[in-house]
């Protein structure tokens, strides 16, 4: 996984990051929806980032959409963005995060792999509320999480503080943090990795998604090659009552696959879930940002 530059950490930051997300975890729900449409309203009417890079992503991966049905998605998808942060500050203080999860899909399979002495290795997307499926696996399961840290240090030791409350064991993506994940997986255990972000260079292959060659990371085949893990996809899905539904879906990969269809089949599950949902998919993320024949970045203007 790529790393950025580490920035030093200072003690007024945490407390004030601390303070702000002690305060959003106590605001109603209703805040949290108000703060996701005025985040929303205010990238359209600016023409921020996240809105040009969601319109440039979603015209190439939903162009058989209208004009009119890509943005609204687009509008959706950032209502939905502006609202993770007051959630996540809820689900790190543990403010009744039990109540956020309603139905759960795909556990009893996802049980009976791990009572085969198996391990259980989780992938996923930028959907739905990630911090809810991490919230989920480890109050349930012995857990570890890789996780690019963050360049602020204080936001790394917030975020792991919020995270590791229960079973939970966050990893750097580093060689150290995937020979932790490997021995857990042996040891029978569960163990994450996002797969929709954009790996190094020499941590990735370029496979279609969603039509387009989009540099993909080769790390889950090498962990499972490793582990002898199962490999399922999770996905933590806004329902219409506000709160969760848990999706656990096994992938159709095996680790004789060579490493190119093997990306590929992974990237096919994700879009599969994207396209479910499209509306709670992160589309502000710049996924298509390295080009595998050099050319320019599309979301340079």
């Amino acid at each position: 996984m790529a790393k950025g530059k580490a920035v030093s950490s200072s003690p007024t930051k945490v407390f004030l990051i601390r303070s702000m997300i002690r305060l959003l975890s106590v605001m109603p729900k209703f805040f949290g929806r108000g703060v996701g449409s005025l985040f929303a309203t205010i990238s359209r009417w600016s023409k921020s980032r996240a809105y040009t890079t969601s319109k440039t992503n979603i015209a190439i991966c939903l162009p058989q959409l209208s004009a009119e049905q890509q943005e609204e998605i687009i509008q959706q998808s950032l209502a939905h963005t502006g609202r993770l942060f007051s959630e996540a500050a809820k689900i790190w203080c543990k403010s009744d995060a039990e109540n956020w999860i309603n139905n759960i899909y795909g556990e009893e399979q996802v049980k009976a792999t791990l009572s085969q002495g198996k391990g259980v290795l989780i992938t996923g997307a930028h959907i739905g509320n990630w911090e809810v499926a991490l919230y989920y696996l480890g109050s349930r399961y012995r857990f570890h999480c890789m996780y690019r840290p963050p360049r602020q240090l204080e936001m790394d030791e917030v975020i792991c503080k919020g995270r590791c409350k229960n079973s939970t064991t966050m990893v750097a993506g580093n060689s150290r943090g995937v020979m932790h994940l490997i021995e857990s997986l042996k040891d029978g255990e569960v163990a994450a990795i996002l797969s929709d972000q954009e790996p190094g260079h020499r941590a990735g292959v370029f496979v279609p998604f969603f039509g387009k060659p989009a540099l993909t990371m080769t790390l889950v085949q090498k962990v499972q090659q490793k582990s002898g893990a199962e490999v399922y996809q999770i996905a933590a899905i806004r329902n219409q009552k506000g709160t969760f539904d848990i999706h656990l879906e096994p992938l159709d990969v095996n680790t004789e696959m060579d490493e190119l269809v093997y990306a590929e089949k992974v990237n096919q599950h994700l879009e599969n879930i994207i396209r479910r949902f499209p509306e709670q998919y992160q589309w502000s993320y710049k996924r298509f940002k390295t080009t595998e024949d050099g050319s320019k970045n599309i979301y340079r203007k």
